[in-house]
């Protein structure tokens, strides 16, 4: 049974039936043959197309993931076995095998996946700013940096109370903390709370203003992030502008720099921003020391974004590279990622670039040649992690991609709800829809009043959003 049937199965839990609460999963710890684990339903966070998030037992980091092909089984609340890597079992709870036949057509109406929370403690009053909940939803950085980036287009004040209160770690962290000072910076906002740890931040903005700025995250924190945070309420103010941001560029949890470049850039200079990329360093974890240049110049309002159902007809492009390590590493990635294709044309290619401190990277770039949209989905290798589970991870979370159909992956939507938003129009469909996307949904409407509907298609393989003007 593949990634995909298991993820839909997934999805009913969380969707429709009782929750993943009540689910025990089977998984082997870093694929070892005789070691398996066992993880409680309750655990999981996200339900992604190459695998799962989990909310960590420990007090350990902010999220663990696990691929599916790490999976061995699935039990329900009564022992159940529902789904077995041999396929032997059931395959969904109703006993009915697992529907898999293509998604439903782009007129299905689908079921609406409406967020069940709200990110709103207290709406702005004279005088008042609006004050939002930072561990609502997803309750990490991905609300603050919305929030910014909005505040900063729209003018509005806001404060944020209860700042990652969910995570092991709360309050402001480093990369979120560099966000902050870069937004005050280009907007000349006044600001109460911008401290390591901070629970609580006030942000009041003025006009954003163009000109030069240089940014150091002081760690591996992500450059990307800061960079989304800052890249639109540049390009949509009145002066050009040229930004340096310092830190991490390929690592995990964040998105890497070729995802900026090559699947997310591309579509909001589509929208009309004008907006540039240069990689100048490479930084892997825990070193840092990457370095990336946005450049923008002012733009006119954006246009929306409507993109269509993926053709099919996919050029596919891998590129592993390695820093103080052997480049036979990332040729075994890329091997590795060519077999689990099973024979999908494939140009390869691998490099050894300068970095302060040994890192590898894998990304594979899927250019819908009907549509124009390219998907990037990527791998970071890590100590005691195979190169070959690198390889075949990546090929797995883009053969799920594939199988919906979907316009992107689920990452890239989350991405494009915010210039869709300030368009007043625009739709996609993608493969997964994470907590990331439905409180980024609710951001949006608190900054904006704009609402951004989704809906489950074919039983949460794949699922639609929209906004209409």
């Amino acid at each position: 049974m593949s990634g995909d049937n298991l993820r839909s199965l997934l999805n009913r839990a969380r969707w429709r039936d009782a929750g993943l609460h009540s689910l025990t999963i089977d998984v082997r710890h870093r694929g070892a043959p005789g070691d398996l684990r066992q993880v409680l339903g309750s655990r999981i966070a996200e339900v992604r197309a190459g695998g799962v998030e989990l909310v960590p037992d420990s007090g350990e980091g902010d999220a663990v993931f696990v691929p599916y092909h790490r999976f061995v089984a699935v039990r329900g609340g009564d022992g159940v076995v529902l789904w077995t890597k041999d396929g032997r079992a059931a395959a969904a709870a109703d006993g009915r095998a697992t529907d898999t036949a293509r998604p439903a057509a782009e007129s299905e109406p689908g079921v609406e996946v409406a967020p069940t929370f709200s990110v709103v403690l207290r709406a702005a009053s004279t005088g008042e700013p609006m004050v939002l909940d930072g561990s609502a939803g997803e309750g990490g950085g991905q609300i603050l940096r919305t929030s910014l980036a909005l505040s900063m287009i729209t003018g509005t004040p806001f404060v944020l109370e209860r700042i990652r209160a969910r995570r092991a770690k709360p309050g402001l962290m480093r990369q979120h903390l560099t966000c902050v000072q870069a937004a005050a910076a280009i907007s000349g906002a006044e600001v109460e709370g911008s401290l390591l740890g901070s629970a609580r931040l006030a942000f009041r903005p003025g006009p954003v203003v163009g000109g030069t700025h240089d940014f150091d995250v002081g760690s591996a924190g992500s450059v990307a992030l800061v960079l989304q945070t800052l890249a639109l309420p540049l390009a949509l103010a009145s002066r050009p502008c040229r930004v340096r941001v310092r830190g991490g560029t390929h690592a995990l949890w964040a998105p890497i720099h070729p995802f900026l470049d090559e699947a997310w850039l591309p579509l909001v200079r589509a929208a009309g921003a004008e907006v540039g990329l240069e990689l100048a360093a490479v930084g892997f974890h825990p070193a840092g020391g990457g370095e990336v240049v946005l450049t923008t110049s002012p733009s006119m309002a954006l246009a929306p974004i409507h993109l269509a159902p993926s053709s099919g007809q996919l050029a596919l492009r891998a590129h592993a590279i390695v820093a103080d390590l052997p480049e036979s590493v990332a040729r075994r990635e890329l091997v590795a990622l060519a077999e689990a294709l099973a024979g999908a044309p494939l140009v390869r290619s691998s490099a050894t670039v300068a970095s302060p401190g040994p890192g590898n990277a894998l990304w594979l770039s899927a250019r819908d040649e009907g549509t124009g949209v390219t998907n990037v989905f990527s791998g970071i290798g890590e100590r005691g992690v195979r190169a070959e589970a690198v390889g075949g991870a990546v090929a797995e979370r883009f053969l799920a991609w594939r199988e919906s159909g979907a316009s992107v992956e689920e990452h890239l939507a989350d991405q494009l709800m915010l210039p869709i938003a300030l368009a007043g129009s625009g739709s996609f469909t993608c493969d997964g829809l994470s907590l990331h996307a439905l409180t980024n949904i609710e951001v949006l409407h608190a900054f904006t009043g704009a609402r951004l509907r989704a809906f489950a298609l074919d039983g949460g393989a794949r699922f639609r959003v929209a906004l209409r003007a």
